[in-house]
């Protein structure tokens, strides 16, 4: 299982529902969470079969920005 750390524009707990909508769909994606209360709109989430670049398309898709963080 991998775990991916993005940096988002999720701010809101309507923008975290909008997400949820779309994410909650994968069913690759095991477990998720967005801290849309950090500057940077943290979202964690675990897959399996998954790629981070086939994620963040999906999110750049979904209408929202994303970008990779590191450690």
């Amino acid at each position: 299982m991998e775990l991916f750390i993005l940096k988002t524009n999720v701010r809101s707990s309507v923008m975290r529902d909008v997400l949820a909508l779309q994410i909650n769909q994968i069913p690759q994606i095991k477990k998720w969470s967005v801290d849309y209360q950090d500057c940077d709109g943290v979202l964690r989430a675990s897959a399996e079969g998954l790629s981070i670049n086939s994620l963040m398309a999906l999110i750049v898709q979904w209408g929202f920005e994303c970008e990779e963080l590191n450690d």
